[in-house]
């Protein structure tokens, strides 16, 4: 094999003016026939090639191999390299691969990005969309193309008009009769006027029911019992008519009348619950009296438990209607007051800690947990959850509030008369979560202090709203901002509910509370049970540091 390799660089010496030795006519029509052993020889030379000690070049003498140095094979330069050939064959084959694979990719992405383009073209809401724009081109050209021919004919029409009149009044029109009917057309006008304004006025329905509402943002001293509220009506085909039994009052009902939350009521409600006055109450417990034609997991006589967001119309009224994925059938074991501190407060502290801390749900064992105000409602349903999934609690609450920490759950709880809550912590190991939950106001650095690395500290208060302080420039552009993002949910079909708070009101957290109040796992704390007409004293109790769970409104 390797003669032959030999043979073949002795031809290209010959040829090109080596020694002058005569070419073998034999040898090259072996080579020409033998294209595996041309192959196999571009192979060894690839081998010597690459130790970078000589260069290859074969001459033939008398059947001999001669392996010339670098320095000859400089001074021929000119020979044939099958080497190079080589080379320059299996560089252009990689290049034609990969020229063949972009291609392949290309042609691949192009077609994945049609079909998702395509998809997206026939989505049903898509469709809607398209439908509607079409439609409200059409509207305005045809609306247009009407004001026009207006337009037009009125101008056309005026001086004979004119002229009429003219002519009419001039021939059998005295001024008494003229007088006459420029008053009659006055009277007539304001008399309209005044049975359109009365008419608006006129409620829809002649049934009256009381109402807890807001009448203006100045704080408590805006808020009132009414009892000629309107009578709610069932809408829509998911909605429910309920009877409201009891509602709990919470701070955030507090800060509404202070005006919280209303640039959102006013982006994300529509009708008369955009403005004041406003509803008050964020959860309750009834019994439902109506349902829409759609209603499929719930029927007339259901006792249900529900919780509505900041920003939604109120539940303290005898009747509210809601939509059926609102509500949860309610715990059987409690009365209808006792249910009712349960849903709004119970969906705040089952996301606090599910979604916001480090411990997962049913599962807190090994976690050392402090929960700041353990007298609050949130605080008191805290407690008996962390302890229920096997974690430690220590609480920190009011001294009247020790007995019921403790008959809780809570392993040591810190007495909020201690003058110094920053010492007394130090006596304890660090926290794997701090939760604070109102009460007797704190800086939040004396707890956070006591939070192990990468802890979690979650507070449960009502957070301050930017929207709710913005001049009427910025408040315009985030209101473009909000009905965009409106639109893009309402295109994709996501619930309109998810908004702030709104996001951890969640039925299935409600279902799961309830679950656990129905196994005797879950206590409800009811401190202070309130007539509707005691609104005022119901406000100001559930600001009382001293309070101890919730504070319920009772419409039975």
């Amino acid at each position: 094999m390797f003669n032959n390799l030999c043979g073949c660089s002795a031809f290209g010496h010959s040829c090109f003016g080596g020694h002058g030795k005569r070419f073998d006519p034999n040898i090259q029509e072996k080579m020409l026939q033998d294209d595996d052993t041309i192959t196999n020889r571009h192979r060894e030379i690839e081998d010597l090639n690459s130790r970078n000690e000589f260069d290859v070049s074969d001459k033939k003498f008398g059947g001999q191999t001669e392996i010339l140095s670098s320095q000859s094979h400089h001074q021929d330069s000119s020979r044939f390299n099958p080497f190079a050939l080589s080379f320059i064959v299996r560089q252009w084959i990689q290049t034609s691969l990969l020229v063949q694979q972009g291609q392949q990719w290309i042609i691949t992405w192009f077609a994945e990005a049609r079909q998702v383009f395509y998809k997206l073209y026939n989505n049903q809401n898509i469709q809607n969309i398209k439908e509607i724009v079409q439609h409200l081109f059409i509207w305005i050209e045809k609306t247009w193309e009407h004001l026009q021919f207006q337009y037009y004919n009125i101008h056309f029409n005026i001086t004979g008009f004119y002229r009429q009149i003219k002519t009419f009044y001039n021939n059998e029109v005295s001024n008494r009769e003229l007088a006459f009917c420029l008053a009659g057309l006055v009277v007539g006008t304001l008399l309209g006027y005044y049975i359109r304004i009365t008419w608006e006025h006129v409620p829809r329905h002649m049934h009256h029911i009381k109402a807890i509402i807001c009448h203006h943002y100045i704080g408590i001293e805006g808020v009132s019992m009414i009892d000629d509220a309107e009578m709610p009506m069932i809408e829509r085909s998911n909605e429910l008519l309920v009877q409201v039994k009891a509602a709990s009052v919470n701070v955030v009902d507090t800060k509404i009348c202070n005006g919280y939350s209303k640039i959102y009521r006013r982006l994300l409600n529509y009708g008369k619950h955009k403005e004041l006055p406003v509803t008050l109450g964020r959860d309750c417990t009834g019994v439902i009296v109506g349902i829409g034609q759609n209603v499929i997991n719930f029927d007339i006589g259901d006792e249900v438990f529900l919780a509505v967001p900041s920003w939604a119309p109120g539940t303290m009224a005898e009747y509210i209607v809601v939509p059926e994925s609102q509500a949860v059938k309610r715990p059987k074991l409690f009365t209808f007051e006792a249910s009712a501190s349960l849903p709004y407060n119970g969906c705040l502290a089952w996301d606090a800690l599910i979604n916001r801390s480090t411990i997962q749900e049913g599962d807190a064992k090994g976690k050392r947990v402090l929960i700041y105000g353990g007298n609050t409602p949130v605080g008191c349903i805290l407690t008996q959850l962390v302890k229920l999934w096997g974690g430690y609690v220590l609480t920190i609450c009011t001294p009247n509030a020790i007995p019921v920490s403790k008959a809780l759950g809570a392993d040591n709880v810190i007495s909020l008369d201690n003058s110094n809550i920053e010492k007394e912590l130090q006596l304890h190991d660090k926290f794997d979560v701090i939760f604070y939950t109102g009460g007797e106001p704190i800086d939040e650095h004396i707890l956070k202090q006591n939070l192990i690395p990468y802890g979690s500290y979650v507070s449960t208060v009502p957070e301050q709203l930017i929207s709710d302080s913005l001049g009427f420039i910025f408040r315009s552009i985030f209101a473009g901002c909000v009905r965009v993002k409106l639109l893009v949910q309402y295109v994709f079909g996501f619930n309109m509910h998810q908004w702030k708070e709104g996001s951890k009101i969640n039925t299935a957290y409600l279902q799961a509370l309830c679950d656990l109040a129905d196994a005797d796992q879950l206590q409800m704390v009811v401190d202070r049970v309130y007539g509707p007409y005691n609104i005022e004293q119901a406000l100001h109790h559930i600001l009382d540091p001293n309070a101890i769970g919730s504070t319920i409104i009772t419409f039975q």
